[in-house]
Order: C-alpha cells, then sequence, then structure tokens
C-alpha cells in the first residue's frame, strides 16, 4: 500500500511516497522505478552527532533541544545493479543468505507470471533490512547522502543540492562502508577533483583539510591525494587532544584518518621537524665545542666563535626555537610552570623564520663566519626535499585485495631499497646492506654529488636518518667518493 503523506528527509523537499511497514508508514525513496528490491534502512544516530546534512539543520536541532533524529527509509533499487557494483550486496543477496533466497524466489514467481518489476507495487517486492551506524560519519542527514549513493551506483545524479565537502565526505564513508568505493571513484573520480575545499588557517580549516585527504583517498588515489598529504604534513596544527583516543570517538573518521593514513603523516611530520632541529642542534654544539669554526686564523677567532654563540642562542630564543632551561627543579604541581610543547605551526613558516638569521659579524674582518652562511643551504635543501617530486607526500601502492596503500617510512620495505644513495655514511661499512642503525646524513657529500649533476628525488633517507652532519667544511677522501659512485652505477 503506497501513500502520499511522510515526514520530508530533507526541509523543503517535496513530499515523498510511504509505504506500511510493521503499522508505521515509512518514507520510500524510488531510486530506480522498476527495482526489484527495497532497501530497509535504520539510520541510527547518535547524540553526539557534529555535524548534519543540510548544515543548519544540527543547528536547529539543538535549538529547539529535541533529540537526534535515527530514522528509517525504504530505498527501491535493483538487486542486479548493486551485486554487480558491490561485493556486500552480493553476498547479501546471494544464496548464503535469506535475503538472497527470498529475492530469487520472488524474481522467479514474477518471471513465470511474465510481470515486470515496474509493474510491481513497492509492498509486493522483496525486502532487506539493513542498520546503518554512524561511528564514522557523525552526521544528521546522512540518509540523503544515503540515496545520492545509490543514484550515482544506478548511473544518475546526485539530488543533494548544494553538494559540499561534508557531503563528499559521508558519500566516501558510506562508499567504503557497503564496498562501492571502486563503482564510486569511477564515476565522481572528476567532480571530487574539482571541487572547492576552502582551507583556512584554523581548527575549521584543517578539518577541510582532513575530510580532503579522506575523500581523495577513497575517490581519486593520484596525485591530489599525494599533495593533500603533504599540504597535510606541513600545516599547522590546530586539533585539541590530538593523541587522545577517547576524545577522537566522539568525532568523525576524518579527525582520526584511517587505514594508517593519521599516523603516517604524524611520523612524517615528526621526521621532517627533526631534521630542521638537527641543524641547529648541531651548530649550537659545534659553536660550544672547544674546536674553532672561524676559518680565518686569526687571534680573535676564538672570540669570534663566542660572539656567534651568543647571537645564535640570542636569535634562536627570541624566534622561540630554544629554550633555557634552569638546573632547578620544577615543582609539577606549580601552577604558572608551562611545560614545553611540540612545535604545532606551519613547516614553512619555520623555514622562514630560520632563513631570517642575520650575519653577525664580530669586526669587519670576520665575514661569513656566524650561522647563515651554513643554515641558509641546508633549509633550501631541505625544501627541496619536501617540495620536489614525490617529496614528503603519501603515495599509493596497489596491495592484497585491491585496496590502495602506501609505502610507510615507518617500515620501509628491504626490496624497494637495495643500496643506500652516496649522501649515508655507514662509517665505511658495507653500503649495500639496508636497515642499517647507524646510519648518518651527510651534507658534504650532498653538496658533492649535487655539484655534479647526481640528483635522488626520494627524500627518504634524509628524513628517517639516524643522525645528521650539516658540516660541509669537512674533507671528502677520494676513497669515500669513489665507494659512493659505486653506489650509484
Amino acid at each position: 500500500m503506497v501513500g502520499r503523506k511522510c515526514h520530508a528527509i530533507v526541509p523543503s523537499s517535496p513530499p515523498l511516497p510511504t509505504l506500511e511497514i510493521d503499522d508505521k508508514r515509512c518514507p520510500l525513496v524510488e531510486i530506480k522505478t522498476d527495482g526489484d528490491l527495497i532497501l530497509d534502512v535504520s539510520f541510527r544516530t547518535g547524540q553526539d552527532c557534529s555535524k548534519s546534512i543540510p548544515r543548519d539543520a544540527l543547528r536547529l536541532l539543538r535549538a529547539d533541544k529535541s533529540a537526534f533524529p535515527s530514522p528509517r527509509i525504504l530505498y527501491r533499487v535493483k538487486s542486479s545493479i548493486l551485486a554487480k557494483n558491490s561485493e556486500y550486496f552480493r553476498l547479501l543477496l546471494g544464496p548464503q543468505f535469506s535475503e538472497g533466497i527470498a529475492l530469487a524466489k520472488r524474481t522467479e514467481q514474477l518471471a513465470e507470471a511474465r510481470v515486470q518489476p515496474a509493474q510491481v507495487e513497492a509492498s509486493k517486492i522483496p525486502r532487506i533490512s539493513i542498520v546503518d551506524e554512524d561511528f564514522t560519519t557523525k552526521t544528521v542527514g546522512r540518509e540523503n547522502i544515503f540515496a545520492d549513493l545509490l543514484r550515482i551506483v544506478h548511473g544518475l545524479e546526485p539530488a543533494t543540492k548544494p553538494f559540499t565537502t561534508q557531503c563528499w565526505t559521508v558519500l566516501a564513508l558510506m562508499a567504503d562502508n557497503y564496498d562501492l568505493v571502486p563503482s564510486i571513484s569511477s564515476r565522481c573520480q572528476k567532480l571530487v577533483v574539482r571541487h572547492k575545499y576552502v582551507v583556512t588557517p584554523d581548527r575549521a580549516g584543517e578539518e577541510i583539510l582532513r575530510q580532503k585527504i579522506l575523500i581523495l583517498y577513497h575517490l581519486e588515489k593520484g596525485p591530489h591525494f599525494s599533495a593533500a598529504t603533504r599540504e597535510k604534513i606541513k600545516a599547522a596544527t590546530y586539533s585539541e587532544a590530538t593523541g587522545a583516543r577517547s576524545h577522537l570517538k566522539a568525532q568523525g573518521a576524518w579527525w582520526d584518518i584511517p587505514y594508517g593514513i593519521e599516523s603516517e603523516i604524524s611520523y612524517r611530520r615528526i621526521c621532517v621537524l627533526r631534521t630542521i632541529a638537527s641543524i641547529q642542534t648541531q651548530f649550537l654544539q659545534l659553536y660550544s665545542s672547544r674546536d674553532i669554526q672561524c676559518r680565518l686564523g686569526y687571534d680573535s677567532s676564538p672570540s669570534c666563535d663566542s660572539f656567534q654563540l651568543g647571537e645564535m642562542v640570542k636569535f634562536l630564543s627570541r624566534k622561540n626555537l630554544i629554550f633555557l632551561v634552569s638546573f632547578l627543579p620544577e615543582l609539577h604541581e606549580d601552577s604558572n610552570l608551562k611545560w614545553l610543547e611540540a612545535y604545532t605551526g606551519e613547516i614553512d613558516f619555520l623555514i622562514e623564520e630560520l632563513r631570517q638569521c642575520p650575519s653577525y659579524q664580530l669586526d669587519r674582518n670576520h665575514t661569513h663566519c656566524g650561522l647563515r652562511t651554513r643554515l641558509l643551504p641546508a633549509l633550501d635543501y631541505i625544501k627541496t626535499c619536501m617540495d620536489t617530486g614525490l617529496g614528503i607526500s603519501l603515495t599509493h601502492t596497489r596491495a592484497a585485495h585491491s585496496r590502495s596503500r602506501f609505502m610507510s617510512w615507518q617500515s620501509p620495505s628491504p626490496t624497494t631499497q637495495p643500496t643506500r644513495p652516496t649522501w649515508i655514511d655507514t662509517n665505511n661499512q658495507n653500503m649495500s646492506l639496508p636497515g642499517e642503525d647507524s646510519r648518518c646524513f651527510r651534507f658534504a657529500l650532498v653538496k658533492s654529488q649535487l655539484a655534479l649533476g647526481v640528483k635522488n628525488s626520494d627524500p627518504v633517507e634524509l628524513f628517517t636518518a639516524q643522525s645528521w652532519d650539516w658540516n660541509t667544511d669537512c674533507k671528502i677522501s677520494n676513497e669515500r667518493l669513489g665507494k659512493a659512485f659505486g653506489v650509484m652505477r
């Protein structure tokens, strides 16, 4: 029995037909009028949802102090299309389950009666029940996007207007839940790439960037996904309690991007920051040592080193890049105590801050004795490694079960790195041995290779080195260079 009275899924949408199920009238969305199957979907909506479609629906519900709705919607679809495009529906509609058996029996009855599905009322075709949880989407009104998901699979256009970033996010998550990612990706990849993601330097912008990565991971799997991950690694972090798992569970999946992407992005960002921090750490140690860094050989060279060390400390302290801590232990319960926190700003901004280091001179004779001369080439090289080629971005590889993955910096595969680049020194050990723990990045070797036109587009060895030597004044033996060149051959 089909009627016309119902509650609209979206405010201002026209009334939908309804179908009486268990003495209740449920809205019926006819994806295909000749469909041979009814999907009876119950959308369970938790009260911790943080998003809604349309956007203002959540605000209105909170203003009315109303409980978030958990609607039950019926969708008329073609079972053959679902089974063809989704392994989930292929199994559900197969002979292993009662739903599939009932569908096959009813289809056979219609064929014997020579009745087309379009001539059968919705109340008389098979119906299967699905419970859709909001564990990943945390979105009120996702039933609209589920309808669009089915429309796209059936070759139709989405009905939701405008189709926002939140809509794409929910669509990607639902496509993943129901194993429809390949089908949706093939139909929507261009639309996803052309979609405008408004990324601003605040928490809302970080959320959009996270959603962008999630969307592109599922629906694009190409250079745009890689570029988005590089953007996230370099961007500032505004999220609260990033490491608190209980806090993340109350948010959408994009705040803890699945499939290892979240941990990989965090790890690569830490690797880049460690590499940048190693520059100032080494030169502070050099200028604090007894080895004279001033190469002029004057009697005033020790004074030049002391002067440069003091200016370095002043500059880095003023930029909040180093902190001088008293030997006196602090009490943990001291309310005025401020524990140091990891840098959460933009990496490009950090590099620009370091590039502002002035050319300090003890007097007019001591030129090019300070930090700036040594700092800028190292920073330029790091920035080139981040932005050139693959850089620090995540790139897809094809894994088992046709699910795209990426090569992780946390567990590099020995088969993909048979030898070490020329700039990795293993203390004159066999350089063809991968996975050596004592690897050290030596910038002097890099500069010598760059001068000869030898380049390497893979920066993983730079950012995952155990230690770094940014001093370019050391002499490189011909024997060492010969061994390095042998590796490149």
